[in-house]
C-alpha cells in the first residue's frame, strides 16, 4: 500500500509532471489506498489488494517510468568517444603537436571522417590541449606578442 504513497510523493515533487495523469485520478488512487488499508491486509486478501494497487499503478505510470529510465540511461552513456574516433583524432593530434589548433575546414573533415559532430571535435581538442600540450618557449612568445 505504500507504493502509491511514495509515487504519489515522487510525481508531485517532479513539477507536476505524472504521465499525463489527472487530479481526479489521483484522488482516485488515494481513494484506492485507502479502500485497501481498511480491508484486512494480512493472508491471501490482502496479497491481492496489493497486487491489483501495484499493478493499476504500473499500468498508470509505466510511460512515465520508462521516459525517466531512458533519461536516466542517457546521462549515464556520457563517457569515452569510440575507439576509431579517439584513433583518428590522435593521429591529427600527432601529426600537428607543435600547433594543434585544427582550421574549421580540417574540424569538418575530422567530423566527417570520426562521425563526431563539431562540438565534440572542439571539445576534445581544447581537452587535449589542456591536458597534453606544452607549448614550446618559442610558441609561449609567439602566443604572448599576438595578444
Amino acid at each position: 500500500c505504500h507504493i502509491c504513497v511514495y509515487t504519489l510523493l515522487i510525481t508531485d515533487n517532479d513539477q507536476g509532471i505524472a504521465g499525463g495523469t489527472s487530479e481526479e485520478e489521483l484522488s482516485n488512487c488515494g481513494d484506492q489506498v485507502e479502500a485497501a488499508e481498511s480491508e484486512e491486509t494480512s493472508g491471501a486478501g490482502g496479497r491481492a489488494i496489493d497486487q491489483e494497487l501495484k499493478d493499476m499503478l504500473l499500468q498508470k505510470y509505466s510511460g512515465y517510468l520508462s521516459s525517466l529510465r531512458k533519461e536516466f540511461l542517457k546521462k549515464r552513456k556520457k563517457g569515452k568517444l569510440p575507439k576509431d574516433a579517439r584513433t583518428a583524432l590522435l593521429d591529427w593530434w600527432n601529426t600537428h603537436y607543435r600547433w594543434p589548433y585544427p582550421t574549421e575546414e580540417e574540424k569538418a573533415k575530422l567530423s566527417e571522417m570520426t562521425g563526431l559532430d563539431q562540438k565534440q571535435i572542439n571539445n576534445w581538442f581544447i581537452n587535449q590541449r589542456k591536458r597534453h600540450w606544452k607549448p614550446t618557449e618559442e610558441m609561449r612568445f609567439a602566443l604572448m606578442e599576438g595578444q
